[in-house]
Parts: C-alpha cells; structure tokens; sequence
C-alpha cells in the first residue's frame, strides 16, 4: 500500500525534520501576508493569525458562537506592555513562564492605549476584551516562543484558538484536526504528537488581577503547587489530577 501524499502546504517535507527557528520564520510569513497557520504547542495545535480577515475566516471555520472571546498569543515582553498588574504579579506570571518554560493563559486588565490594539477593528477588539480584560497565552514551547519573538520585533499582533471545531476538543496530533480547520489554514507546522496529549485539555487560564482560576487545563496540578510554593497563594485543588 502506497503512503498518502504529503499535503503541500504541510512543513517539515518529507525527510526533514522540525527547525524551529525556520518554521518560525515561515508561520511569521504567513500571517504577514494575511494567512492562517496551524502551529503545534505542548497543549495542542493552535489556529493563528493577525490580519482582521484571517481572524474572522479561521473563526468562521471553527464555527465559533458569536460574541466569544478571542485571546492574544504573545511574548512575555508583550504580556508585560499590555496588561496592567503591580509587580509582585509580574513577578510571578515571568517565573512561571519564563524561569518554569509554563504555558499559560494569562487574564489581566490592559492598557487600552496600547499601539497593538490599534491594528484591530472595533468589532475584533470587542471580541478580544472580556469584562474589561484581556487574555493572552505566553509560552508554549520553542516553536511558539519565537514566533511571538518575531511578531513582538514587527508589531504586528496575533490571535490563536485551539485547531478544531468549537467543542470538539484538543487536537494533540495533525491527523486528528477536522477537514473543516485543515482546509482553512495556508500552512500547517506538523510536529507530530504534542507534549501534554496525556491531559487531553487546553491550556491553563489565570485571572491575575482577580487572582482566580478561569480553566484547570494540562499541568493544572503543577501550577497550583507551584503557586502554593513559592507566592503562597492557596487556588483550588484539580478534581481528577490531584496531588
């Protein structure tokens, strides 16, 4: 029986392997030019994109429901331009992301006047701000780290979604994404099998100006210990992976 044929929108070709800093580079031309990429993140394979009419096409075809909120993907230096928390709390989200190499979906207040914002329409913005916060995923593995490097160095604003339909679940390998989100995207970054696929859930969300947990998502219990360990912040414990 003959292997399938490669999709040609698919990197690494056959009989290469995964270069983080080129794929970077190509997932970064792809959004500058106004596409879709699918990308691998230790929680998952991500949907990205920056244009305003990437953004409405990739939702679209998650058939997500009007009116949810979308997050920001971002580097920690981003994270630490837009949001609005005292020290101690910046302190905490560069150890977990930065010194611990966490993933992590971070909910803060922001500073409206902030020139990324500007790059989006008023109906997008309104879908990326919540109660008068916004969320942004920092961290997520080297691959991710330095397409956010790339896009922090260029200005240019990205939001990311989970690769699947809306409710469908995590997608820890290409294989397993819908037809529906495959088809939508102008490049796909397949790693194959992601890191956390043992968890089955996406990504930690954390209120840091409320200090409350929003989604126990993969590694939840390490996070929790972690907070407990070093800030003394007490968070609930996660019902199946308790420690």
């Amino acid at each position: 029986m003959s292997s399938p044929t490669p999709n040609p929108k698919t990197i690494p070709l056959p009989g290469h392997f995964p270069n983080t800093t080129s794929d970077a580079q190509r997932v970064f031309n792809v959004l500058q030019i106004g596409g879709i990429a699918i990308v691998p993140t230790e929680v998952g394979y991500g949907l990205l994109a920056s244009s305003v009419e990437a953004i409405e096409r990739s939702f679209a075809a998650k058939q997500r429901r009007p009116g949810h909120a979308h997050g920001l993907i971002g580097s920690y230096e981003l994270h630490h331009e837009l949001h609005l928390l005292d020290a101690e709390r910046f302190n905490m989200t560069r150890v977990l992301t930065q010194d611990l190499d966490m993933g992590l979906g971070i909910v803060a207040p922001y500073r409206p006047d902030h020139p990324i914002l500007a790059k989006f329409t008023p109906s997008t913005l309104a879908n990326v701000v919540k109660d008068d916060t916004i969320a942004m995923f920092v961290g997520g593995g080297s691959l991710l780290r330095e397409i956010c490097r790339l896009n922090y160095e260029a200005g240019q604003v990205m939001v990311g979604s989970s690769a699947n339909l809306s409710g469908r679940g995590q997608k820890f390998r290409v294989e397993d994404i819908e037809e529906e989100i495959l088809e939508v995207a102008d490049l796909i970054v397949d790693y194959g099998l992601q890191r956390y696929h043992v968890y089955g859930r996406a990504s930690i969300v954390m209120d840091f100006g409320g200090m409350r947990v929003l989604r126990m998502g993969s590694c939840y219990e390490l996070f929790r210990e972690r907070m407990r360990r070093f800030w003394g912040v007490e968070l609930p414990e996660d019902p199946v992976y308790k420690t």
